[in-house]
């Protein structure tokens, strides 16, 4: 069961390493501004496809480690069943993402004029669209977190895990904030969020590949 617990970290540090470049390829992500966004992914066309497939296989293989999680050598509470459930919810939510994102990349096609129309489509699929992604997006976070509390009280895992997530929590809290002052513009905040939260994540499959119980 070793070998399959480390096997399962492996795939773990995979997946938030694709969901962190899936972000990273992806142009001016933090943006509200709906022309301004069209305008970004037109300049860099060449980046979304490979986002978007980036963004595909990385929900995938959340979804192995979930079930192989769901199959691992822990003591199955409540809460363990819950932030695996969580996690897998996210993943869905994670996939239809990049479809939006892909919808984005065909709108920008040389084909099509970017005009009222086109933009107001968008903005329907970022506000009206975002009612029916958010629910599904938002389990991917939170089971994150619970399982990390869960198997860092199972002395599975370290605290490292669940300190990483509550600084990506906190962090978003001031970008949203920040972002509210148009005077005021954190380079790279969108990019860091999903960086410290994808390390979260990381740190989670490298300790199940090295227990802390085997390091004590």
């Amino acid at each position: 069961m070793n070998r399959y617990n480390k096997l399962t970290g492996y795939l773990l540090i995979i997946s938030a390493i694709t969901f962190w470049f899936a972000w990273f390829l992806m142009p001016d992500t933090g943006s509200a501004n709906t022309a301004h966004l069209l305008n970004k992914v037109k300049e860099s066309r060449a980046k979304v496809p490979g986002s978007v497939v980036m963004q595909i296989v990385s929900c995938l293989l959340y979804i192995i480690v979930t079930v192989r999680l769901s199959q691992a050598a822990f003591s199955y509470k409540k809460t363990t069943i819950a932030g695996i459930t969580l996690l897998g919810v996210g993943a869905m939510g994670m996939c239809a993402d990049a479809f939006f994102h892909l919808l984005a990349y065909f709108m920008t096609d040389d084909a099509v004029t970017i005009q009222a129309d086109v933009v107001r489509v968008m903005e329907l699929m970022q506000t009206t669209g975002a009612v029916f992604l958010i629910p599904l997006l938002l389990p991917f976070f939170i089971g994150s977190i619970i399982l990390s509390i869960d198997l860092q009280k199972q002395k599975v895992i370290s605290k490292t895990a669940m300190a990483l997530f509550i600084a990506a929590l906190f962090t978003a809290i001031a970008g949203i904030i920040v972002s509210n002052d148009p005077q005021i513009r954190v380079p790279g905040m969108t990019l860091l969020i999903p960086g410290i939260f994808a390390t979260g994540q990381a740190v989670i499959g490298i300790e199940l590949i090295t227990p802390i119980r085997a390091l004590q």
